[in-house]
């Protein structure tokens, strides 16, 4: 599948009516092991192919070449799908999601396809989709499409609704579900081909499991203060209304004040750098992914019985380079990666130190308020204390967090 041009989106005219295309029920014939392969020029016309490709869309190569990719495109895809992938791949990104494509004769076949963009044009590799994630995308897509055809609502809008709906499943955005899916479709592909499970997989998984909760974590945290955020400054206004007698208190819940800002600044910096790791680690993991996979296919290449044994050449030469060239910018990625994770380190020392001095403020606060009469203060330096216990053990699961990101960034060294 090649987002090819606005046609995939806009409909083009040299897309054939949905109406007059053949469907049937029928799956056309595709095993796990094998893999798909096109390469098209900048509009999305195709320009070469495997022959995994040409067998299961049933088109002859007479057929194919120079024809937009779209003459694939099943009727039972949603726009918004294509939507997205277009908005990626014009950003130079490479993209991947899953694709329920036509044969000539009406049959129907899944893939998961990854697609990349290079001089002239772009690259698409194509797996057999297997896991558990393929079978919610496919439900989800069911629901996105009948939207579309009873609503006639825009790509733009229908694209907005499918994000939407990923979020509600779990996923912060669709560059995290598609990373989500193409590893576990590589994983589940190497269990059912008798593979050993790739741990690099695994242990990417793990980054961003942790940065996602690293993040819901900091948003909880951030939510919790802002609710608690007058606090300081009504107590410092009871205080004063006492005169000498409320002195200390105003000046202890000014001190207050002042470290819960300070405490505030430091969760967003972690915030944005949880933000910085969560998006590095599943680029850096989708970069890994689709070179492992341009690689097999290039070895495939070699391996292929064609006519034509020098295109194949160039076809896999090709793959080879932009293989090596996603590697070194997955490593990149993970370095960049360590460094912000060294930021987290230093942010979580810092809100340690900074949630002592609150300690010692609110304790002072609750013993000067012992000798007032009024409750308010009581209550007051309760709401400070319940807010105070809540950011501690927020910053016990960050500190958590971080040791079990240090952990597999000591791993991830090994590998590297």
């Amino acid at each position: 599948m090649i987002p090819s041009s606005e046609a995939s989106v806009d409909g083009d005219v040299s897309r054939p009516s949905e109406n007059s295309l053949k469907v049937t029920e029928t799956e056309s014939p595709f095993e796990l092991a094998e893999l798909f392969f096109s390469r098209t020029e900048s509009r999305g016309r195709i320009q070469s192919g495997n022959a995994v490709f040409q067998r299961v869309s049933e088109y002859p190569w007479a057929e194919m070449m120079d024809r937009p990719h779209n003459i694939i495109r099943h009727p039972d895809m949603p726009r918004a799908v294509f939507f997205v992938l277009w908005e990626q791949i014009r950003a130079g990104h490479p993209v991947g999601a899953y694709v329920k494509n036509r044969a000539k004769n009406g049959n129907y076949y899944w893939v998961y396809a990854v697609v990349t963009p290079i001089e002239g044009g772009y690259l698409s590799v194509r797996l057999k989709p297997s896991s558990d994630l393929f079978a919610a995308a496919s439900t989800l897509y069911k629901s996105v499409r009948r939207n579309e055809i009873t609503s006639a609502i825009k790509p733009a809008d229908s694209a907005a609704a499918l994000v939407h709906n990923l979020r509600a499943s779990g996923f912060r955005d669709y560059p995290a579900f598609m990373t989500a899916a193409l590893s576990r479709e590589m994983q589940q592909r190497n269990a059912a081909m008798g593979r050993p499970a790739w741990r690099l997989i695994d242990l990417f998984d793990n980054l961003v499991s942790a940065a996602d909760t690293l993040l819901s974590t900091t948003d909880r945290m951030l939510a919790m203060i802002s609710t608690f955020n007058h606090t300081p400054t009504n107590l410092r206004i009871q205080a004063l209304r006492l005169g000498d007698k409320g002195r200390a208190i105003a000046e202890i819940s000014s001190n207050y004040d002042h470290i819960s800002k300070a405490i505030v600044t430091n969760l967003q910096h972690l915030e944005t750098a949880s933000n910085e790791v969560f998006s590095g680690v599943n680029e850096g993991l989708f970069l890994a992914c689709t070179a492992r996979l341009q690689d097999e296919m290039a070895s495939l290449f070699d391996q292929e019985v064609c006519d034509d044994t020098n295109a194949a050449s160039e076809e896999a030469k090709r793959l080879r380079q932009q293989t090596d060239d996603y590697k070194a910018r997955a490593a990149a990625k993970f370095e960049l990666i360590k460094v912000r994770i060294g930021h987290f380190f230093d942010l979580t020392s810092e809100m340690k130190r900074l949630l002592s001095g609150l300690i010692a403020v609110r304790v002072m606060g609750k013993v000067e308020s012992v000798g007032l009469s009024n409750g308010i203060f009581s209550d007051l330096i309760a709401d400070l204390e319940q807010g105070q216990q809540t950011l501690t053990r927020g910053l016990e699961d960050i500190a958590k967090l971080n040791d079990r990101i240090r952990e597999t960034v000591v791993e991830l060294d090994t590998l590297a």
